[in-house]
């Protein structure tokens, strides 16, 4: 029996939310246990004795449309592709994903032989940073490169304000993207680079929409392998739009060798969630990290039993009936929490729904649930019994039987009980894979 995949939540501080901590809990009931073949991946490069651990790091979710910058979702979706890639699962992994930042308790990351990122540049009073620059979280990081961990950067996780040293995330990396310096959104021919590297084992030239950085600072010394090359235009510089002709070839992708033996890949497109559904992108995510964690990649890439997404009607109905369709009431888990209790219905994790999830809170007459927030789905609360006072955002609302309350995404809400009996509340999300802060 393999490793557990345990997917954890981030606990930072959330002073924007007036949260003085988030606490990190399972997700739902999202502990799977995967039966593991004991035979290793076909090598291009040695392989490491030992099961790699793999740590997913996301990021909070800007304020850009649907789907875009969607850090919370992509890196929970990176979680499904490794967990239904036979050749990943050969190498019985550990991984723990945290969608929305580091864990506060960053000796979580001990022993890690790759972090992924994905995500972007956060606000403080000071201005903006990338969280690789924390005193505290680059300290933790340095030790896991000193040791020769991996290193996978996708987007905007690279990149670093200007009046920021860099330095660290420059030598880990090999390079890095200055903020407001150029960059592009359109649809570029991709041509590889080094054809023979691990990474691009199983991919061809292809075309890809994304946004692209054409002005990466490589590092003086470092020993970067150009894998990805686009043929694209400086269309914005700073906050000023441009468009320069002709278009130029620029590196998008490459690999990093580091003098302490570590390995490092970083990619400029993935602004879309949709990255994750081209072929030949996601073959070079998950083949980069397993080069990274110095295990070998099979010839043809690797592959992953994760359908891309689905172009015709024909299509979803087939991975439709794939779902489980019933969950009887004797499946139903109850999650027994301080103020009440958790049932959840439909999920991902459960199997039954690819889109949402939805379920029932019970909160005990005179308790509270604790304010928590959710930076990847809406919720709408439905009152089947009972009577609360729901905080969302700044303001309390009275609520009875047959109220409904819509809570936006990123909003702080809770649910208090001012009555006499148990309150049954409903809860569905847009998202099969709901992550909470706070709860």
């Amino acid at each position: 029996m393999g490793d557990v995949m345990r997917i954890c939540k981030d606990s930072a501080e959330l002073s924007s939310q007036n949260l003085a901590r988030a606490y990190c809990r399972k997700w739902l009931m999202i502990c799977l246990a995967f039966v593991i073949g004991l035979t290793t991946v076909p090598s291009s490069n040695s392989i490491a004795s030992e099961p790699p651990m793999i740590i997913l790091v996301g990021g909070m979710k800007t304020t850009l449309p649907d789907a875009e910058h969607d850090f919370p979702d992509a890196v929970l979706k990176i979680g499904r592709l490794i967990a239904a890639s036979p050749d990943i699962q050969k190498l019985n992994p550990n991984v723990k994903i945290y969608p929305v930042g580091f864990p506060t308790d960053l000796t979580e990351l001990d022993g890690a032989d790759v972090v992924v990122l994905y995500g972007g540049l956060q606000r403080n009073a000071a201005g903006s940073f990338n969280p690789l620059q924390e005193p505290a979280i680059e300290e933790a990081m340095n030790k896991l490169m000193d040791r020769g961990a991996g290193l996978v950067a996708l987007h905007q996780s690279f990149t670093v304000p200007a009046d920021k040293n860099h330095d660290s995330l420059s030598s880990w990396l090999g390079g890095v993207r200055i903020s407001m310096l150029d960059y592009t959104t359109e649809t570029a021919p991709i041509t590889l680079g080094n054809k023979e590297h691990p990474i691009l084992n199983g991919l061809s030239d292809f075309e890809l929409l994304d946004e692209f950085y054409p002005s990466i600072e490589f590092a003086k010394d470092a020993n970067y392998i150009p894998l990805l090359n686009a043929n694209i235009h400086v269309q914005h510089r700073g906050r000023d739009s441009v468009f320069e002709e002709p278009a130029s070839e620029r590196v998008v992708a490459w690999a990093h060798e580091r003098k302490d033996g570590g390995r490092a890949f970083a990619f400029s497109g993935g602004h879309n969630l949709r990255f994750l559904d081209q072929p030949q992108v996601r073959r070079m995510v998950l083949n980069a990290i397993v080069w990274a964690t110095k295990n070998g990649v099979p010839q043809s890439g690797v592959t992953t039993s994760i359908p891309t997404y689905p172009k015709s009607k024909t299509a979803a109905a087939s991975v439709a009936q794939e779902q489980r369709v019933i969950l009887k009431a004797g499946e139903v888990e109850t999650l027994p929490q301080t103020w009440g209790e958790l049932q959840w219905f439909a999920s991902r994790p459960i199997g039954n729904s690819t889109t949402m999830t939805v379920g029932r809170a019970i909160v005990t007459a005179g308790k509270s649930n604790p304010p928590h927030w959710h930076p990847n789905c809406d919720e709408i609360l439905y009152v089947a019994q009972g009577h609360i006072m729901h905080r969302v955002g700044d303001k309390e609302y009275e609520m009875r039987a047959g109220d409904t309350v819509v809570i936006p995404e990123g909003t702080v809400h809770n649910a208090r009980n001012i009555g006499t009996e148990d309150a049954i509340l409903m809860v569905s999300f847009n998202s099969a894979d709901r992550v909470a802060i706070g709860e």
